[in-house]
């Protein structure tokens, strides 16, 4: 799809100014204070994880926080200065101290794969600061060999997303998961040269694209044990996570496990834009369905195909039409959900539980993490091409 200049321009500018005031530019809004306050939360925290409210694991680790983080971060390579990457590092030198997650953070290792995702960001800061350094030491060695009898081969090595109790959930492997867990394994791994992970991690994307694809539209499905037993949903957040999961653990992997997965990278890609509306340039939060009945257009998962399509075209994996497709992905979301100071319509939650829970009007919530850090992210690609 062509996109003037000028609706780009306009795109660009809204978003900085949304972006900077939520973050960097947000009176209330030091990492640090927040993180180490039970009663604060960062503006996009629509869960507040907390002891006092209830929620037992994650507090400040969460995987929503990390990602809003990274975001900030792609903003820095990309050349928007470097006072995003230091917020990032104010937060996570917050929930560290001597090389392990702090008492704020909350972290509970036995929740399953989300409690690893911002442990990605760690691969950004691990060359020039010692601890945490040991961090990202002590989190892999908890997730790879720790939790490894989390993983089963039937499953392609993948693990299950979540093991509360030593039991998995009904649908042992998410979507979701693979950017959790498989992202931060990758990153590392091609860090300190671990050729091994690297293979797991490639055989764990590959198992999901020959067994959770609806061979009837090519869509993923939400999660699954296998072929046949699937939770039997196509939800758009899903399919952004595992989108971003290819995007950017591609860019670790090589060789035979690159070319391959790239294949199947472009295919998803090329199944999920038969399902954009045309209208909004935009995806219903059920993929597959018309929007109604509480399936809106969904800002978080239009979002990560905005940064997966940009992201994987610049880095070669995918054709330059594709990365366009992102670009404009981008703009019509903007144009569409950022209202006033505010990404509006971004789904809360969803549960791979077998039955419909994508539907929820009350869900749809206005800046939510799981939207504004891929958004963030998006549009860091966006400035990368200038």
């Amino acid at each position: 799809m062509h996109m003037s200049n000028e609706r780009e321009r306009e795109a660009m500018l809204r978003a900085r100014a949304f972006i900077d005031k939520l973050t960097v530019d947000a009176p209330d809004g030091d990492p640090k204070a927040i993180v180490e306050d039970e009663n604060r939360f960062f503006a996009w925290d629509n869960e507040h994880r907390s002891p006092k409210t209830g929620k037992t694991f994650l507090f400040d680790w969460s995987y929503y926080i990390g990602i809003v983080m990274e975001g900030l971060y792609y903003m820095y390579e990309a050349g928007a200065g470097a006072r995003y990457r230091d917020y990032a590092k104010r937060y996570l030198r917050a929930v560290e101290t001597g090389g392990r997650l702090n008492r704020y953070a909350g972290y509970t290792p036995d929740h399953g794969v989300d409690c690893y995702k911002t442990a990605s960001l760690l691969h950004f800061f691990m060359d020039e600061d010692a601890e945490l350094k040991s961090l990202a030491d002590a989190l892999f060695d908890d997730l790879a060999r720790k939790n490894a009898r989390h993983t089963e081969d039937a499953l392609g090595g993948n693990y299950w997303h979540v093991w509360r109790d030593e039991k998995p959930p009904r649908y042992r492997v998410w979507l979701d998961g693979l950017y959790m867990s498989q992202v931060f394994l990758a990153r590392y791994a091609r860090k300190m040269g671990d050729e091994e992970t690297l293979r797991r991690v490639a055989a764990r994307l590959r198992w999901v694209n020959e067994n959770l694809i609806n061979p009837e539209n090519g869509l993923l499905y939400h999660a699954g044990n296998g072929k046949g037993d699937v939770c039997p949903f196509h939800w758009l957040r899903a399919s952004g996570w595992y989108q971003m999961a290819q995007a950017d653990a591609l860019e670790c992997l090589s060789g035979d496990d690159r070319r391959a997965l790239s294949a199947d990278f472009e295919k998803l890609s090329r199944a999920l834009l038969r399902f954009r509306d045309p209208k909004t340039g935009m995806w219903n939060n059920l993929i597959d369905q018309s929007a109604e009945n509480g399936n809106r257009a969904e800002s978080s998962g239009t979002a990560m195909m905005a940064y997966s399509l940009q992201k994987g075209a610049r880095l070669g994996l995918l054709p330059a039409e594709l990365g366009e497709a992102g670009r404009d992905a981008f703009v019509r979301l903007t144009e569409e959900k950022l209202k006033g100071d505010a990404l509006t319509d971004v789904y809360l939650v969803a549960a791979a539980s077998g039955e419909d829970n994508y539907r929820n009007e009350a869900y749809y919530m206005p800046q939510e993490g799981k939207g504004v850090g891929p958004y963030i992210m998006a549009y860091a690609e966006m400035l990368r091409r200038g």
